[in-house]
């Protein structure tokens, strides 16, 4: 990942784009995205600890990286409970319920609600990341 300093901010952006992408167009696929994106991090992280490069290219390299990495965190974490709050908790609310007809109109508005919150979270994420400033949430 060779980032040049204002790339950071753009970093931040597709981060959050990717995010809103693993709930509007294809999720899970966009997900792997983020993983990938974390990954590379983790590796470049793990290569200015090793004490592999010079002092002043660790410095560059951490400061490239900026609030991106931050926002890349905060749509994974986001992603993962978005994941498990639209999808686990309805299928086990409706298969332990006794009344099947009942609990799947009451999920579908869950899912509706809660996805929606998510959508509007991640917009809210996005145009931060637009004007340089952290994730809310």
């Amino acid at each position: 990942m060779n980032l040049n300093p204002r790339s950071s901010g753009k970093f931040s952006i597709i981060c959050q784009s990717f995010y809103l992408a693993n709930l509007l167009i294809l999720p899970g696929i966009f997900f792997l995205v983020l993983l990938y994106h974390y990954r590379q991090y983790s590796q470049l992280n793990a290569l200015n600890e090793s004490g592999e490069c010079r002092v002043e290219d660790n410095e560059i390299r951490m400061r490239t990286l900026g609030i991106g990495k931050i926002h890349l965190i905060r749509s994974i974490q986001l992603s993962v409970l978005a994941g498990i709050l639209l999808a686990v908790v309805p299928l086990l609310v409706i298969y332990f319920s006794s009344q099947v007809e009942a609990s799947i109109m009451v999920g579908l508005i869950y899912f509706v609600t809660l996805h929606t919150g998510f959508i509007l979270i991640g917009m809210l994420n996005l145009s931060r990341a637009m004007a340089k400033k952290l994730p809310i949430f």
